[in-house]
């Protein structure tokens, strides 16, 4: 393969790889989608494996994983006793799918986090001199900010993908 190709595919695999680790999917998820995204034809597990420099146990786990998300299927490769995997093509089909529920799941651990915050300041005590008052009101300000940015992201969800 072309040298310049073939960086392009390593820097493809591993930016999505480090996409995924941001919305709390594994890297090597990422990194196995995109490789499947990218081939021309199917790959089987060894050369995954070969090219991401992983254990075959990681692989497989890795690679079931992304077929119970819709994103990856087994195929059948004539006159070869492996399994192949293609990738799922259709990236509003993989959007509408899985991964905005796990979107979603973040989404409300967000929220979780920023209402628990919010009730520990709510109850911090009446003593506070004038400073610790100043920087109550600023964390109450930044929580209401971030959960209305948590609203905006969900209705825009909910419009988006209506009914998911």
């Amino acid at each position: 393969m072309n040298e310049d190709l073939s960086k392009a595919r390593d820097r493809f695999v591993e930016g999505i790889g480090r996409l995924a680790a941001t919305v709390g999917v594994s890297r090597v998820i990422g990194q196995l989608y995109a490789m499947l995204f990218l081939s021309e034809k199917p790959l089987c597990l060894d050369d995954m494996v070969e090219r991401l420099k992983i254990s075959k146990g990681n692989a497989s786990l890795n690679i079931r994983k992304l077929e119970s998300l819709g994103v990856a299927k087994r195929v059948w490769v004539k006159g070869d006793r492996k399994d192949f995997y293609q990738a799922e093509l259709d990236l509003e089909k993989i959007i509408k799918g899985e991964l905005i529920d796990i979107a979603r799941s973040r989404m409300k651990i967000a929220l979780d986090t920023v209402t628990e915050t919010e009730d520990l300041i709510k109850k911090s005590g009446g003593n506070l001199n004038e400073e610790e008052k100043r920087r109550k009101k600023l964390y109450l300000k930044r929580l209401e900010s971030a959960k209305e940015i948590n609203n905006f992201i969900e209705t825009m969800l909910n419009s988006i993908f209506s009914g998911k």
